[in-house]
């Protein structure tokens, strides 16, 4: 079977980007700040998911992570009296301050822990970065990842009362690590996230950089886009149940997010 060269196009959609990236960052554009989304998480879920916010210390010697539950005070460390942050330290110094944070982690009597969090970005716009960067970046194999997937990943569709289905991308990653006896662990984990901007949604971080060039291009406008993130742990190496569990979990959580509806980016 003669296999096609694919090059020449990748370069030309490479020049397309190229081209209006350059044109979208140098025209000028207001600033919206504006988001899609509430930068709020529910307390509590259907099916009696119940949601624990996280606050995190800036001590750079001894970092920690605290759920609010434990705390008197939301925002002080019990420890040292200090301010505690919606995000860690390393995405405190890697990303603008005006950068936005929510996270939690919910749990309920039967299923296991889902983290989720959201992302809003600020005004300079570059707080959102591409999900497997960070993933790796943090310890973390990504499995199920190739060529293509760079460019459009993995997705499952959440079907959504009144509206298409949400597209969401998902990554199945591995991360090694020493249990508390010492023996060499493996743990295997999922990763589902999408990109809300102002009546689009996408699971694709190439598809929100091209929305946010056209609307600064077309629209003379740069948009907030948020970065939400569902993580929990699939139950070995070669199962997908997880893919219904996140649907399901996304099912409960996503009418507690949007400010109205958005749109199919």
């Amino acid at each position: 079977m003669e296999i096609r060269p694919f090059t020449p196009h990748l370069v030309l959609i490479g020049l397309m980007i190229i081209t209006a990236l350059a044109l979208a960052f140098t025209v000028d554009v207001t600033l919206s700040d504006q988001a899609g989304v509430r930068m709020q998480l529910p307390v509590a879920l259907d099916g009696g998911w119940v949601g624990d916010e996280l606050r995190y210390s800036h001590d750079a010697e001894n970092p920690k992570q605290y759920r609010v539950s434990e705390l008197e005070l939301p925002n002080v460390d019990p420890e040292t009296g200090k301010k505690l942050f919606t995000m860690s330290l390393a995405e405190y110094d890697a990303l603008p301050k005006d950068t936005e944070f929510v996270k939690s982690i919910y749990t309920n009597a039967t299923d296991k822990d889902v983290f989720v969090s959201i992302v809003l970005s600020g005004r300079e716009r570059d707080s959102i970065h591409r999900p497997e960067r960070c993933l790796v970046g943090q310890g973390s194999t990504i499995v199920n990842q190739h060529f293509w997937n760079v460019v459009m990943p993995q997705v499952i569709e959440v079907p959504l009362e009144g509206r298409k289905p949400l597209k969401v991308a998902v990554l199945e990653t591995i991360r090694n690590y020493r249990g508390s006896d010492g023996e060499r662990k493996t743990y295997y984990g999922y990763y589902a996230y999408w990109f809300v901007g102002q009546n689009r949604e996408t699971p694709s971080h190439y598809a929100r950089m091209l929305w946010l060039a056209w609307d600064r291009v077309v629209n003379s406008v740069a948009n907030k886009w948020a970065y939400i993130a569902i993580a929990g742990d699939r139950e070995d190496e070669t199962s997908d149940a997880y893919k219904q569990k996140v649907v399901d979990f996304i099912q409960k959580l996503y009418p507690h997010l949007l400010l109205d509806k958005q749109g199919q980016g």
